[in-house]
């Protein structure tokens, strides 16, 4: 299963997006993969990765690439992802199921 370790949470620069950067741990991660993100220990959100981008003068090797999650008509979801500051924490990600919607 692909692994995804977020060194660092950003809101885009649209203000309806958020930048999960970090490195790839295991896998190849796609755009339109899900990124699950625990709440509680029985919870997940699921979050469709929208978008791939790649930091090639960063510097640091765990902040490289960035999972770009759009938020757009889901503020809520967007406000309680933020207020988890997920930082330095390994998110598996996954295939989206045939014509789901996430």
């Amino acid at each position: 299963m692909p692994k995804f370790h977020v060194k660092k949470t950003s809101l885009g620069d649209d203000q309806t997006s958020l930048i999960f950067k970090g490195k790839v741990i295991e896998g190849p991660i796609n755009r339109g993969m899900i990124l699950e993100i625990p709440i509680t220990e029985a919870a997940v959100i699921s979050v469709k990765v929208y978008d791939i981008v790649h930091f090639e003068k960063q510097k640091d090797e765990m902040k490289k690439v960035g999972l770009v999650v759009d938020f757009y008509g889901a503020p809520d979801d967007l406000d309680v992802i933020m207020g988890l500051n997920i930082v330095d924490e390994e998110l598996n990600v996954v295939e989206a199921p045939v014509g789901s919607e996430v």
